[in-house]
């Protein structure tokens, strides 16, 4: 459950990214320490951070379509769907499809 939440959260905030509604958006896993700081460069861009490393730059529609096909691809396997009656599920889904609508807008 926690993994589903934290994608939850980084589709969120991914969102905001696409939308503007943001320049950076800092992404920590739900009990986790690991983190990814996604920012807006001059170039229109989204240059990647993990703690001290750079990882680069995409664009920002490239990353987020590679980015929704490994969400989608991890629920579609044997093991990593989400029961029916999980809290979570609702939430991720609703994530999914507005991340869907966006990239769609964007």
């Amino acid at each position: 459950m926690m993994l589903a939440i934290a994608i939850t959260d980084l589709l969120y905030g991914l969102e905001t990214l696409l939308r503007g509604a943001q320049s950076e958006y800092r992404f920590v896993g739900a009990d986790s320490s690991f983190s990814v700081w996604f920012k807006k460069t001059k170039r229109g861009r989204i240059s990647l951070r993990s703690g001290t490393t750079e990882l680069g730059e995409a664009e920002p529609t490239d990353l987020c379509k590679s980015i929704l096909q490994g969400v989608e691809t991890f629920f579609a396997l044997p093991g990593n769907e989400l029961p029916i009656n999980d809290p979570v599920r609702e939430d991720l889904l609703s994530s999914i499809q507005s991340f869907k609508r966006c990239l769609r807008e964007g």
